[in-house]
Formats: C-alpha cells, sequence, structure tokens
C-alpha cells in the first residue's frame, strides 16, 4: 500500500476513534446494602439530553437511580431493593439519548472485583458484557451476617496460624470446622485444622492461584466472614507464592502473589543439541534447579543448575523445548527444606545478545525465539516454518493454487494430499509452487469407504524416509462457506454401473473438501422426488447414533400420531441393533431410504440434514428446497458460537427448535437471523425422558471435543489429553473416590474414544472407561449424581433433573476465540473450575454434602420444567407446515 494511502487510512482510523462513544466501568463499591457502579463516558459530543437505567431480572424492567457527575463520568446505584430480587441474575442497562449504550469493563475493573460483594447472606459478583450483569452465586452455601474477628496470627514457611477473637467450638454436636476462600466465581477449600479453641492453622496454599481471596469459616454448616482492624498485616513464603494475609474493606483476605527472581545478566548460548542459559545474580542463592513449564500441557521439566564463577548455568535440550511446539516459560528452584519456586523478573530491555536461534528439528529449520513476557517472566517460542498455501480456483473440476517456501524444509516433498475422513484411504499429487490438478484424473473412487463421505485437502511434507513431517489443511481463497453449497461438481459411472457425485466444498474455516455421494447401480430412482408428501416425515440425529432428540421425537410420534415417521440409521450402527426389528427404522442408503428421501416432505434432524439424506442436501438434488426442513438441535445454544446461522445455508431451515425465550430471541433471532416465526420455544425432545427413578450414584466425566485438533499427535502433545490424564489420575481425588466408596465414569467424546482408550492407564484407579455407543447418554445422565464436563450441553440435562454440575475450563479462551453468544455465567450452569486442584476441590465439597444440587435458576435455558416437548415440537410443525404455501408442498 502507497504511503500517501496508509497516511490517510490511519487518519481515518483515528477519526473513527474519536466518534465512538464508548461507556467503560471503572469500579464499583458498597454503600450500605446497595452497590455503586462508576462509569466513564467517551466520545460524547452531543448534549446529554436524556438519560435513564433500568434493571431487570428476566421478567419485570424497573428504573434505577443514577447521577450524573458532568459530560464525561455518571454513576449507576442498584439499590438493596433491586438486590433483594436477585436469584440469579440481574441486568443493568444505560439508555442515553433514547439508545441503548454498549457498556464495557475499564482495564482496572476486573481488579476491583476479584473477591465478590456479600449483601444481605447473598454472595454477589458482578460482569461487564455489554450491560452490567449481577449473579448471586453459591447459592446453596448459607452465609452468616455476624463475622469472625481475626485478632493474631503466627507464621512461617507455608504456615498460617490465625487467632480469632471468639472460640471455635460450641455446645451444637457438628464441630468441624474449614476455611472457604472465594475470587469472584471461584471457590477453594483450604486444608486446615484446629490448634487450640481460638486457633486454626494453614499448612498448604497450593489450592490458590494468584490474586485475592476473601476468607469465610465454614462451621456447623453456615459460613462466617473472617475480619479484620487492618493494624496488622502478615506475609509468608510457600513454595509457588508469596501469601499476604491482609485487610481489604474490613474483610480477611489472602492475596497470592508469584515469587521473583531479579538476575543481574542473562544470557544464551546454542550448543549441538542444546540451548545453554546463563544467569548471574547480586545476593548469593541456593539455585538448584531451572523448571521449564510448558504452557499448553501444564508439565514441568527440571534441569539441574551448575555454578561456575561466571554465574550459573542450565543445559536445556533443543528437542525437549520444541514439544508442542507452544509456549515455554522459566522457573528457578532453590534447594533445602524450604524450596521456592521463582519466576523470572525482567525488563523489556533485559535480553541483550543473541536470544533468537535456528536449528533444524524434525527436517524444519525452526526459529527459537526467547523474550519477556507480559508479567515480566522469562518465555521461550518455538517456531516452525510457515508454509505458503492456497486454493485460488476451481473450475472444470480442476483445483488451482500455490504451495511454496519449503526451502527451510530439509530434504523433504511435498503433496496435496486427499484422505478420505472414514477409512484415511489417501492419494498424494506432487506440489512446488504454483500447481493445477485435475480431479478427473484422480482415482477418487478408490478412496470410498462408503457411498456418501468427505474427502479432506491437505499439504503434507514427507522426508526422504517417508515419514509426514507436517500435514495441514488448505484453504480456498474465495471462499463463500454455506454447508448446502458448492463451488464445482463432477459426476461420473464406475464399471460397475454406479453413479458417483463430487462435489467441492468449504468447511466453516474455509478449508476445501470434497463431498461425495453414490447411487449404486441396484437403485431405482422414481420420478426424482418431484413432489412431496408432507404426511412423511424424515428423523434422525448423526448417521451413526439414535439415542438423542430424534430417536426420542421419533417414538413419540409413531406413538402418539398418525404421521408417517421413519427413522434413518446406518447398519454399521451400534445403535442399529437396538431399534432395527422397528419397521420404519431405514438403513442408510438403502432402497426404501431412497424411496422415502425422494417423497418426505418434513426433515427433521439433530444436525445437518446430510446425516438423513443419501444425496446432498443441496438445491437441485432431487428437489431438496421443496421439503420442510426441522432443526431439532442437539444441546441448548448461548455457549459456542455454532455454524446454524441462517446466512449459512442456501436453503435454510423453516423451523428452528428452541428451549427457552431469552434462546429464541437472544441468540436464533439477534445472532442467528431467523425471523420470529421461524424459531419454536419447545424444548427439546429427549427432556421428556429425563426421569429419575433411582438414586443416582458415582460421577459422569464427560468432556466435549476440540476443534483444533486434526491429527493422532496434535492430540497425545495437546492441552486437552494431558488435562484429563492428569485429572483422573489425581492422587488426591483417587483418595476421595475410595473415601466415600465412589466411582468416576469417564465417557469422552466420541472423536476423543480410541485416542484415550489407547494411551491411558486406569487399573489401579477409581476411574472406569465407558466406550461410546455401550450405553445410552440418557441413561448415563439419569444413573449419576455429579457430573463433571467442560462446555457439553449435556449439562442443561443435568440441571434440569436437579443434580449438580461441574464445569472445567482450563482452556475456555481458547474454546471461544471466535465468540461466545452469551456470558459464561448465563449458561454455565454450576460450579466452574480452572485448574486442577479446583476441580478437586469441587468435587470434595460435593461429596462432604452428599451430591447435593447447587441452587440455581434454569427458567433462563429451559423454560418448561414438564415432560410435554416431543408434543410441542409436533403442534409447531404442524402449524409450520399450515402458513407454508401449499404449492410448494404437495400431498400425493
Amino acid at each position: 500500500m502507497p504511503s500517501t494511502q496508509v497516511q490517510i487510512w490511519k487518519q481515518l482510523k483515528n477519526i473513527r476513534k474519536k466518534l465512538v462513544k464508548k461507556v467503560t466501568v471503572s469500579h464499583v463499591n458498597q454503600q450500605g446494602n446497595g452497590l455503586v457502579f462508576h462509569l466513564t463516558l467517551k466520545n460524547f459530543w452531543t448534549p446529554l439530553k436524556k438519560i435513564s437505567v433500568t434493571v431487570s431480572d428476566g421478567v419485570t424492567e424497573k428504573p434505577i437511580p443514577y447521577k450524573r457527575i458532568n459530560n464525561h463520568r455518571l454513576t449507576i446505584h442498584v439499590p438493596e431493593a433491586s438486590l433483594k430480587d436477585l436469584e440469579n441474575r440481574l441486568k443493568v442497562q444505560l439508555f442515553i439519548n433514547g439508545h441503548r449504550m454498549w457498556i464495557t469493563a475499564s482495564n482496572d475493573f476486573p481488579k476491583s472485583g476479584t473477591s465478590g460483594i456479600l449483601l444481605d447472606g447473598k454472595y454477589i459478583v458482578t460482569r461487564v458484557d455489554r450491560f452490567i450483569l449481577l449473579y448471586r452465586k453459591f447459592a446453596e452455601l448459607k452465609f452468616h451476617p455476624d463475622p469472625f474477628p481475626i485478632t493474631g496470627y503466627a507464621s512461617g514457611y507455608s504456615r498460617l496460624v490465625l487467632k480469632t477473637g471468639k472460640p471455635l467450638y460450641s455446645d451444637l454436636p457438628d464441630t468441624s470446622i474449614q476455611l472457604y476462600a472465594f475470587q469472584n466465581h471461584k471457590l477453594r477449600i483450604l486444608d486446615c485444622h484446629q490448634t487450640s479453641d481460638d486457633c486454626i492453622e494453614i499448612t498448604d496454599f497450593t489450592a490458590l492461584s494468584l490474586g485475592t481471596w476473601r476468607l469465610f469459616l465454614q462451621r456447623q454448616g453456615q459460613l462466617f466472614p473472617l475480619v479484620t482492624d487492618g493494624s496488622w498485616q502478615a506475609e509468608l513464603e510457600s513454595f509457588n507464592h508469596v501469601i499476604t494475609l491482609m485487610n481489604q474493606n474490613g474483610y480477611a483476605c489472602l492475596s497470592a502473589s508469584a515469587q521473583t527472581f531479579k538476575p543481574d545478566s542473562i544470557s544464551f548460548k546454542m550448543n549441538k543439541d542444546s540451548i545453554q542459559l546463563t544467569f548471574s545474580s547480586g545476593p548469593a542463592m541456593d539455585h538448584r534447579l531451572l523448571q521449564v513449564e510448558d504452557t499448553r500441557t501444564h508439565e514441568v521439566s527440571d534441569y539441574p543448575i551448575n555454578q561456575t564463577t561466571a554465574g550459573s548455568f542450565a543445559t536445556l535440550p533443543i528437542k525437549e523445548l520444541t514439544g508442542n511446539f507452544s509456549i515455554k516459560r522459566f522457573f528457578i528452584v532453590s534447594g533445602g527444606e524450604a524450596p521456592i519456586k521463582r519466576q523470572f523478573s525482567l525488563e523489556r530491555n533485559s535480553l541483550s545478545g543473541d536470544f533468537a536461534f535456528n536449528d533444524v528439528i524434525d527436517c524444519q529449520l525452526t526459529r527459537f525465539n526467547f523474550y519477556v513476557h507480559d508479567d515480566g517472566s522469562l518465555a521461550l517460542k518455538a517456531e516452525r516454518p510457515v508454509i505458503r498455501k492456497r486454493i485460488t480456483e476451481i473450475s472444470e473440476f480442476k483445483l488451482s493454487g500455490y504451495a511454496g517456501k519449503f526451502l527451510k524444509f530439509t530434504d523433504c516433498k511435498a503433496y496435496l494430499l486427499f484422505e478420505e475422513r472414514e477409512s484415511l484411504r489417501s492419494i498424494r499429487v506432487p506440489v512446488d509452487g504454483n500447481f493445477e490438478v485435475d480431479l478427473k484424473q484422480l482415482d477418487l473412487p478408490s478412496l470410498k469407504s462408503k457411498n456418501k463421505t468427505i474427502i479432506d485437502l491437505y499439504i503434507e511434507i514427507i522426508n526422504s524416509d517417508g515419514q509426514t513431517v507436517r500435514k495441514e489443511k488448505i484453504r480456498y481463497s474465495e471462499s463463500d462457506y454455506r454447508k448446502d453449497h458448492y463451488y464445482d461438481s463432477h459426476f461420473l459411472h464406475d464399471a460397475e454401473g454406479n453413479i458417483h457425485y463430487y462435489l467441492v466444498t468449504t468447511t466453516p474455516f474455509h478449508n476445501t473438501k470434497i463431498e461425495t455421494f453414490a447411487v449404486p447401480a441396484t437403485i431405482e430412482l422414481n420420478d426424482e422426488g418431484a413432489l412431496k408428501d408432507r404426511n412423511v416425515w424424515l428423523v434422525g440425529e448423526r448417521t451413526d447414533t439414535a439415542q438423542d432428540n430424534g430417536l426420542v421425537l421419533y417414538q413419540w410420534l409413531r406413538e402418539h400420531t398418525d404421521v408417517e415417521a421413519y427413522y434413518v440409521l446406518e447398519k454399521d450402527s451400534k445403535d442399529y441393533k437396538n431399534i432395527c426389528e422397528d419397521p420404519n427404522v431405514l438403513e442408510f442408503g438403502s432402497q426404501k431410504h431412497y424411496d422415502l428421501s425422494l417423497k418426505a416432505g418434513v426433515l427433521l434432524g439433530t444436525h445437518d440434514l446430510e446425516n438423513l439424506l443419501p444425496f446432498k442436501t443441496a438445491r437441485g438434488f432431487f428437489h431438496y428446497e421443496d421439503t420442510y426442513k426441522v432443526f431439532l438441535q442437539h444441546g441448548v445454544l448461548g455457549r459456542k458460537n455454532v455454524e446454524y446461522h441462517k446466512k449459512f445455508y442456501d436453503v435454510p431451515f423453516d423451523l428452528f427448535i428452541v428451549s427457552s425465550d431469552e434462546e429464541k430471541e437472544e441468540i436464533v433471532m439477534e445472532e442467528m437471523g431467523y425471523e420470529y416465526d421461524e424459531v419454536a420455544v419447545t424444548g427439546l425432545a429427549r427432556f421428556d425422558r429425563l426421569v429419575q427413578n433411582e438414586p443416582p450414584k458415582d460421577i459422569l466425566l464427560m468432556p466435549t471435543w476440540r476443534d483444533w485438533i486434526n491429527t493422532d499427535q496434535q492430540f497425545l502433545e495437546s492441552e486437552y489429553f494431558s488435562t484429563y490424564v492428569n485429572l483422573i489420575n489425581n492422587p488426591e481425588l483417587n483418595n476421595l473416590l475410595r473415601e466415600h466408596n465412589v466411582r468416576l465414569n469417564f465417557y469422552p467424546h466420541y472423536r476423543a474414544q480410541d485416542f484415550f482408550e489407547r494411551n491411558i492407564d486406569i487399573e489401579d484407579s477409581r476411574v472406569n472407561f465407558i466406550t461410546f455407543g455401550s450405553r445410552k447418554v440418557q441413561d448415563l445422565l439419569i444413573e449419576h449424581a455429579l457430573l463433571i464436563t467442560d462446555y457439553s450441553t449435556v449439562s442443561f440435562d443435568f440441571i434440569k433433573m436437579k443434580k449438580p454440575v461441574i464445569h472445567y475450563h482450563f482452556d475456555v479462551e481458547r474454546f471461544f476465540r471466535k465468540g461466545i453468544l452469551r456470558p459464561i455465567e448465563d449458561t454455565f450452569i454450576g460450579r466452574i473450575a480452572q485448574s486442577e486442584q479446583e476441580i478437586v476441590d469441587l468435587i470434595k465439597d460435593r461429596l462432604l454434602h452428599d451430591f447435593d444440587n447447587y441452587e440455581v435458576d434454569i427458567t433462563g435455558v429451559i423454560k418448561y420444567p414438564d415432560h410435554r416437548n416431543c408434543e410441542r415440537i409436533y403442534h409447531s410443525v404442524l402449524k409450520g407446515l399450515e402458513q407454508r404455501p401449499a404449492a410448494t408442498i404437495q400431498r400425493y
């Protein structure tokens, strides 16, 4: 871009910054039993003629007071009366001159709300996300208004004794005590014991993460706030942190901060197979180990530190530093009876001389770059060479593009790889620079393991030993992603007379793929579906499952209506044997399946309707556009940004099933573009089967998948894999399970099943592995007392049965890197853990409370508490058919 254009662009950008109105919350403070939020207004050049503020609980909306300080500042007062109505969430909205303002948090705001606010026995946390949101957390815990004063302390290495101003015990039979620590929505239970009538000793602080934690004494089933007079402050060292006992607004808090070490100098030297890290420091310190932490898996490796007259150094194997190609961070660990782990404390310009190196790793010229992290610690990033690759044109069933920059690969060749998704059969075409591949010349039929399947495209780099060095998907530069759309197509007849159709399409990430289906020679296509029968309904889920909303609705339709309903399933599915005796169960790809696919006027699926039909769901294929299309869903929306937006379809769904008014209006209409009459609030069909007849027992661990994992190697090197392996092998967790005679049943996502089953050892643990398809998901949900998941919407089924859920959010930022539809607190109902210790603490808490449910309000995600969801879905479809123009769907 010419320099003049760059200057103009920068000027326009600066102008835009000055024109966009911004409202930020800087802090919140407590006034009596109310809250006051302090807001800053920016770029309000016109007079503030009309200001109003409202608070809503989702049912009613009321005005609340505000105070305008000037054109740039105002305060909002949420009074005690409004907070008394807070049972789940309150939403505060600001309107200026008739427009609702988008409110954001300032950089300082999260720090001011780290420990939550206790008002009238309610623990309240705040969040700013377009609105000011107030949540009541830990409603099942009983917060007592009377404080317990801390009048003194004693401390040492990883030891803190608190002296209370009154006796800990009473005449009541329950004399057990525990120390609870809260940081916003996080909860930790600190191991402690009573040393006398008025003293508590804490000896383990590993449960605490960085930040400030507010302390409560759990005594006789109630939580008493600990308070101090602010006249003193205690500080001690533990292995991971400096722990400070401090006063915050009159309350006793523990603040955990990192231990640091500031070297006088630091340097790096690359040797043949290692990098030597050398540092020197002023005061003599007992440096024993250099610890390297993988920020993705959180695994640590220790390397001995050697002392010389020039300083201290450690030798780091290069091969180990490239593990996962993730960021590594460095710490110093001292020896002795009181070891301390310290992170480097560096200035931005602390690194001088050579701190970036190149080396060939796995035939790739890899760059190692040491740098100073945002918090001043030392970090390393190892980067592999970037592969320039793109499909630039798709025409006449030929792919044109480029794949280059292979100069940084040693003794390697590059290929365009065509790989069938099921069997992994593949064809390789050599590429180097610009290429044009005529797909008609490839033996694509040889890749197919079944009639309807997908062939993915990759750039694959292979070394002289035949080993795959890199394998990455290749994008189409002109991608216009729609699920029922294709860029080019081709069909051919094979020697047996089967017709193979090939369609070039893209994924949501704009990666190129080929969708293919075959019409076997034995299949007769009668009238090609020119007429559709609105009384013939085709129902399904994924082609290999029958245990979700599709099956429940299908069976209800068969039992309660005169609709001619059919269920579609592959014959080799594990669920097929359970329902194959039903004459209306269609084997995918059979003659009967073809006949009814051409005839059916209504299609109802929990996933894309590709799973219901043996051909491509696109305009022009057997009059697909003339069917009435219903999306039954396989969960409740509001979390991950899914690809079911109306814009992603050439022929979109006619009816979209949801479970609440909020899901309909805030997600499917506002975010996904559907009209009011195209969305029905019915509840999910499977909710009808959620009946708890027997007392539940045991714990179910059921994580979902990660869409950024594409290969076996990526899986085994992923934080996802290591996190769950570490959890199920956690000694404290297994001791808890043995102590309470409870099992943890592990049911991974179907795409992760083989990986976990092949690579984990659970013989000596209290963990039981459940293979995919061996049990129905609904049966598992009914039988268990506690669910641990991460982001899966099966949590809604569990909370509907009034049982507790713990969400494990160790990678929340990466999981929602493409956005989240509703605030986390609105849909992740239950408890949220972000570390292994935190989730173990939360499991311990529920075991100690006999799996009691958390006090939660689910009306914002599930409107109807009854078991009439199928009935509502049925009547919503009938209503939609009545409104559909009669000329489009005809009756035989």
